[in-house]
């Protein structure tokens, strides 16, 4: 088994022969590191078999516990659902759809708007 299908499905990398019980649980999240940024002011969009506000998809590296620093270069332009707003909702979530645990620090979060283009 390759490393992220081992974490997967809970086995050590190695080969596998016949029928193998792991000693470790299944982690539907380790092959997958991200995490979903909601926000109540974009327009929803298919996510899996729901309609959501799905602002971004961001990938996580690292280990438990370190800091995620994602920075993209290019922005990245969703249609929003209002013209005007007083505030701004943002929801940060993990695969399993638990909002994600902060225990210290800052998120800091950049919206660059622009008006569409009509063509």
């Amino acid at each position: 088994l390759i490393e992220g299908l081992c974490d997967l499905l809970g086995f050590h990398p190695h080969v596998v022969e016949g029928v193998e019980e792991s000693s470790f649980v299944t982690d539907p999240q380790a092959a997958f590191p991200v995490f979903y940024v909601y926000s109540d002011i974009v327009q929803p969009v298919v996510v899996g078999h729901v309609e959501a506000p799905l602002l971004r998809v961001v990938r996580i590296s690292g280990k438990d516990g370190d800091v995620v620093n994602a920075h993209y270069d290019r922005p990245h332009y969703v249609p929003v659902i209002r013209q005007s707003f007083q505030t701004i909702e943002i929801e940060l979530r993990l695969n399993s759809g638990a909002l994600v645990p902060f225990e210290r620090g800052k998120v800091i979060i950049v919206l660059h708007f622009r008006m569409q283009q009509i063509l």
